[in-house]
């Protein structure tokens, strides 16, 4: 390779490690963008975590308690009542599995809960190095912490099953119902002017792509009426 040609190789591939450096940590974040951490401690003046709101708090086993921050978590993340209310931590992955309130898995997203053997804590950021962050409680140790792992199955050497995804991203429940009822009103009338004897084959996974968009495009709206228009 001459001279010349090393030369133009050089700024080429700068370059491009600044631009991939560039949008590797906006990768990282994009799907949590509206997502607010939490990065301190809650106050007793913060009712999903210090009253009867929060079911633990209720039953006698409040924080420090991993469960009971975890629950409380999740209510203020999405403003109602968790959809798993009872168990020990190495109960709700499998409460959650069985009874298939939350999707899960095995990739962390902010706002699912990382559930251990016996453990739980919510996941706070993803970040671009692969890192993950979390806030959790201690049954009968620290009331609460922040920490980041580069290796989730190496917390406390418990076994780590996954995550659970109870962030709804500002969707409500009661929003999401209406939201698909108005979707299938559409996808009907949609079906009857355009599946004719000319097209025959229309599949269904064409009737719900105003579902998909309205879902995707729902978590930067703040007013039902307004996102109910996007399906009009």
């Amino acid at each position: 390779m001459t001279k010349k040609k090393t030369l133009l190789i050089v700024p080429i591939v700068i370059l491009l490690t600044m631009i991939i450096s560039a949008f590797t940590p906006i990768s990282a974040y994009a799907e949590g963008e509206n997502y607010e951490p939490r990065l301190t401690a809650p106050n007793s003046s913060i009712a999903y975590y210090s009253s009867k709101l929060n079911v633990y708090f209720r039953t006698g086993t409040p924080m420090p308690n991993c469960v009971a921050y975890a629950y409380g978590r999740i209510y203020e993340m999405n403003g109602e009542a968790p959809l798993i209310n009872h168990g020990s931590a190495g109960d709700w992955y499998f409460i959650n599995k069985r009874n298939g309130y939350y999707p899960y898995g095995s990739t962390p997203k902010v706002g699912a809960v990382a559930c251990w053997s016996r453990h739980v804590a919510i996941v706070e950021a993803v970040n671009a190095d692969g890192s993950v962050t979390i806030s959790e409680s201690h049954w009968g140790g620290q009331y609460f912490d922040v920490r980041t792992y580069s290796n989730m199955t190496s917390h406390y050497g418990q076994k780590f099953y996954g995550y659970i995804y109870t962030y709804n991203n500002g969707l409500s429940k009661s929003l999401e119902k209406r939201l698909l009822s108005a979707s299938k009103e559409k996808n009907t009338q949609y079906k009857q002017e355009f599946v004719t004897d000319e097209n025959p084959s229309l599949e269904s996974t064409q009737l719900g792509a105003d579902l998909s968009y309205s879902l995707q495009a729902s978590p930067t709206q703040t007013d039902d009426d307004l996102l109910l228009n996007t399906l009009k």
